[in-house]
């Protein structure tokens, strides 16, 4: 549900230029992550599409936000506006293809240097080299990949989220932890997943 309108996503969920994401919003009051993720905004008649049903009053969780104020759509525009003049790729670019080459060629080569080398300290070394590089793969590839910025396809952005379970993590349950726990509750401490 977004703003207390149900919506039907089961043929939706195949087109949705974010990949399968949207179904981490099935069965619940979605608001949240639909303003978060659409700073530009929807078509209200795509919604009218999906729409099959309204939630009742009390049926859903009350809001930390105020979707209609004049700071929040001040504060929106103004993002659109800031990310448009830097002229950034909201999807994929160069210099993540560089960066995502240059982290995984360091993982790969710090874990067979670690089994090849001579003595204990050097392995110790090259584990501890592996790690660096596991932490930038989890923080850059599979973070950019869930979100599904790390390129214009679903296919890479799959593969790059699924970079976390290369390092040892787990995909789903980041997605789950990290865009639901997270996302929509930036720094509330009582409620953000992140900072509890």
């Amino acid at each position: 549900a977004v703003h207390g309108r149900v919506l039907d996503l089961t043929d939706f969920a195949a087109r949705h230029p974010g990949g399968d994401a949207i179904l981490l919003a099935a069965g619940r009051d979605a608001t949240v992550l639909f303003e978060t993720y659409h700073p530009r905004g929807v078509p209200s008649s795509l919604l009218d599409k999906l729409q099959v049903g309204k939630m009742k009053d009390g049926e859903f969780a009350p809001s930390f936000y105020s979707w209609d104020s004049e700071f929040y759509k001040v504060l929106k525009s103004r993002v659109v506006q800031r990310l448009d003049e830097r002229g950034l790729e909201r999807r994929g670019g160069c210099e993540i293809w560089v960066k995502a080459i240059f982290l995984l060629i360091g993982f790969w080569g710090s874990l067979v240097q670690m089994y090849l080398a001579p003595t204990f300290l050097v392995a110790a070394l090259w584990s501890f080299s592996m790690g660096v590089f596991a932490a930038f793969v989890g923080t850059c590839i599979q973070h950019d990949g869930n979100h599904g910025a790390f390129a214009t396809g679903r296919a890479l952005n799959k593969m790059a989220g699924w970079t976390l379970d290369m390092i040892g993590a787990s995909a789903f349950t980041w997605e789950i932890q990290h865009m639901l726990g997270h996302h929509p509750y930036t720094n509330l401490v009582d409620v953000d997943e992140e900072r509890r």
